[in-house]
């Protein structure tokens, strides 16, 4: 399930950018945790994956998709799309691969939070 949620480096960062809708999970000392939150140590909220795509969508108009090249050799690749709301793309033309959906999204996510962090520089 864990899989499910953003990584903690990743929380901690979206958090500076302003973060803080409820999550039904939160990192506590670095580990993901589940339940009632404790006053003791630090706590971040954990969103999950969807949650943090939406927050871009809503706070700062920014849309991505990920997407699967088919090489037809049986053997394709993925990577990911950023927009913003006038179909302006966001990110490099050279999109890097991935092998796997999980590591392009982790990778659009990032990319995502570096967008946000440049406007705010």
């Amino acid at each position: 399930m864990e899989k499910e949620f953003v990584p903690y480096e990743l929380a901690v960062k979206l958090k500076a950018l302003g973060f803080d809708e409820e999550c039904l999970s939160y990192y506590f000392n670095k580990q993901l945790s589940f339940g009632s939150k404790t006053s003791y140590g630090e706590v971040v909220e954990a969103p999950l994956f969807q949650q943090a795509f939406r927050w871009f969508r809503e706070k700062y108009e920014l849309f991505h998709s990920t997407n699967y090249q088919d090489d037809n050799s049986g053997s394709g690749s993925f990577d990911y799309e950023i927009l913003d709301k006038r179909g302006k793309h966001q990110q490099d033309d050279d999109s890097p691969e991935f092998d796997t959906y999980e590591e392009a999204e982790l990778a659009c996510l990032t990319k995502l939070i570096e967008i946000v962090e440049q406007t705010k520089r």
